[in-house]
């Protein structure tokens, strides 16, 4: 009996991991689009506060470099989406139906 394999990860981020769920609703997920959006708006809205000259405390590098990974997620989590809605698109539009 063999020794079981270990498992390689090769995932570097939590976005390398998540994917559209086998259940989820064809079609374009807009309302799923829009929040991520807002969040990503959100996250660069506050970031943006650290560049205004009367501000007189900054975040400290690594938490803005951590602001920056984190809409870079959100981002990949945009694209995972709309890459989605394109595949249900173009499979509605092989089997001859509107997309």
């Amino acid at each position: 009996m063999s020794a079981p394999q270990p498992m390689h990860l090769s995932y570097t981020t939590p976005e390398d991991l998540l994917r559209v769920r086998p259940d989820a609703e064809k079609g374009i997920p807009i309302d799923a689009i829009n929040a991520a959006c807002e969040r990503a708006n959100a996250v660069l809205m506050l970031l943006s506060g650290q560049f205004d000259p009367d501000n007189e405390s900054r975040f400290s590098d690594a938490i803005i470099a951590g602001v920056i990974w984190d809409v870079q997620g959100t981002i990949e989590q945009i694209k995972t989406i709309a890459r989605y809605a394109n595949e249900c698109a173009v499979h509605e539009r092989s089997k001859g139906g509107d997309a």
